[in-house]
């Protein structure tokens, strides 16, 4: 089942929040820096459990399984056991634990961006065309001031139009409906 991705960017974002928190906490060498970081893996791991992104949960367990090595006294690196300075090598891995969360991050948030630019792009060159032809006006843009009532002009457009039919399509591959009304939303507030 797809998930709205206004929503999911919104997940990603408050993800990013509490990673930030954690980078925070490593910076100031705090100890509550180990507790956190791991709080943090687990909800990130759940999430993409729920997403169903086995990619990315992967990477996530690889990383938690290369902190719990380190604390338990044994280099995954050199394949051997830690002798000495060990909270210093545990403070290197999580630095690198920190670089691939963050990439993972960063990489989510980009896609679901994308695909929201890219529906505003489509949905705006349709609009302004709507405008241009005559479908459209500036008391109809005021109206279409409710989700409920863009739902009904978009349903009317795709219903009598086999264009927009496929442009509806093509977006319906990315995002569930209820994206698309909200992007419509987000480019008829430019026009007022």
């Amino acid at each position: 089942m797809q998930e709205l991705v206004h929503h999911t960017i919104q997940k990603i974002q408050e993800l990013l929040q509490l990673f930030n928190k954690v980078q925070e906490l490593y910076l100031s060498k705090s100890f509550d820096f180990d507790g956190q970081f791991e709080a943090f893996l687990h909800e990130f791991l759940e999430y993409l459990k729920t997403k169903g992104n086995t990619t990315c949960e992967s990477e996530v367990l690889k990383v938690m399984n290369m902190i719990s090595t380190v604390k338990r006294g044994f280099n995954p690196v050199q394949m051997e056991k830690i002798t000495t300075a060990k909270r210093e090598l545990q403070w290197g891995f999580s630095f690198s634990a920190i670089e691939s969360i963050h990439g993972l991050l960063t990489e989510m948030y980009g896609k679901e961006q994308k695909k929201l630019d890219e529906a505003e792009e489509i949905l705006s060159g349709l609009i302004v065309s709507l405008y241009q032809n005559g479908f459209l006006d500036e008391d109809k843009v005021k109206d279409l001031n409710t989700i409920p009532k863009i739902e009904i002009f978009w349903n009317s457009l795709v219903n009598h139009n086999t264009q927009i039919l496929g442009i509806n399509k093509k977006l319906r591959l990315s995002m569930i409906s209820e994206d698309i009304f909200l992007v419509i939303e987000k480019v008829l507030l430019k026009l007022i």
